[in-house]
């Protein structure tokens, strides 16, 4: 959540499915969760934008959680990717992948930050590091992403 501004930097407008905003600001206030404000004002500037889903794109979503027993919000997130030829950011590549959806994981968000020069290679490893311990990214994922960051870097 720290870095959520990194998203405005480096995509301009970011749009989030429904659920999403639910979960992380909604449900997020009820139980007091850190980093509500940061998403509240990001929305408030208007470079995070909550999508309004068409009824084809609700009822792929409702498909996606039925069929891939997928989060609502992942599933929403996927089915605006598709129906809309965005790219989505989420990390468990197989639901995207099988959609034909593209998609960049938040190690790949994180990269585009230290490409685009919004990122120092130092806060990067830190980042990286950090993700590592919120989601599962193996070993080898995470030596292969900071050795490409080295390169770019140079």
């Amino acid at each position: 959540m720290r870095r959520l501004n990194l998203l405005g930097v480096v995509y301009g407008e970011v749009l989030i499915a429904p659920r999403v905003k639910f979960e992380a600001v909604d449900a997020g206030r009820r139980i007091s969760a850190p980093g509500v404000e940061r998403i509240e004002k990001a929305i408030d500037d208007g470079w995070l934008q909550i999508a309004r889903l068409s009824a084809k794109e609700r009822s792929m979503a409702q498909s996606i959680v039925a069929k891939d027993r997928l989060d609502r919000g992942e599933a929403e997130s996927i089915a605006l990717a598709s129906s809309r030829k965005l790219i989505v950011i989420l990390d468990d590549r197989s639901f995207a992948e099988g959609l034909g959806v593209q998609f960049l994981g938040t190690a790949g968000m994180l990269f585009q930050g230290l490409v685009r020069k919004h990122l120092t290679l130092a806060e990067f490893e830190d980042a990286v590091q950090e993700l590592s311990q919120t989601i599962w990214l193996g070993p080898t994922v995470v030596a292969e992403v900071l050795k490409k960051a080295r390169e770019v870097d140079r």
